[in-house]
This record gives C-alpha cells, sequence and structure tokens, in this order.
C-alpha cells in the first residue's frame, strides 16, 4: 500500500496541472536522475570529503554569519570596494 504525505500529494497535484509536454520532460529527467543515483553516490571521493568537513564544522559551531561571507565574496569578486 502506497502512503502519501501532504507533500507528495500537492507535488502530484501540480504535476497535473503542467501541459502534457512537460510532464513527460519532468519524468524523463526523474527516471535519469533515479537511474544515476543520490548527487552524494556521485561525488567524488575528495568532493565527499570537504562536504563532510563541511558539516563537520558547522556541528562544531565554526560557522560565520552569512551577511559577513557575502560580504567577504563580494569584496573577493569585486562587486564593490572596501572603503
Amino acid at each position: 500500500m502506497l502512503y502519501m504525505t501532504k507533500t507528495t500529494t500537492r507535488i502530484l497535484e501540480l504535476f497535473h496541472t503542467l501541459p502534457a509536454r512537460d510532464q513527460r520532460t519532468l519524468v524523463a529527467q526523474l527516471i535519469e536522475t533515479a537511474r544515476g543515483g543520490s548527487f552524494y553516490s556521485r561525488m567524488t571521493a575528495e568532493q565527499r570529503a570537504e562536504l563532510d568537513e563541511g558539516i563537520s564544522e558547522a556541528v562544531r559551531g565554526e560557522t560565520i554569519h552569512a551577511e559577513e561571507a557575502f560580504h567577504d565574496l563580494a569584496l573577493r569578486f569585486g562587486f564593490y570596494d572596501a572603503a
């Protein structure tokens, strides 16, 4: 027996509002994704190690505020001057 969550039910409702062509495209993409395995399983060992380290840092509380991170990125990529 298949049990559906409210979210699953809503997704299916939205799916049925799409034109048939878009439904077929979406199903094809889902099949392709399912055959390829999970995103994590397609990552290289180095990518998984970097992700795991980032998660560990967050768990240890080694984080910075988003505003600070965005500010640093903006400076780094020249979106505005440090002045």
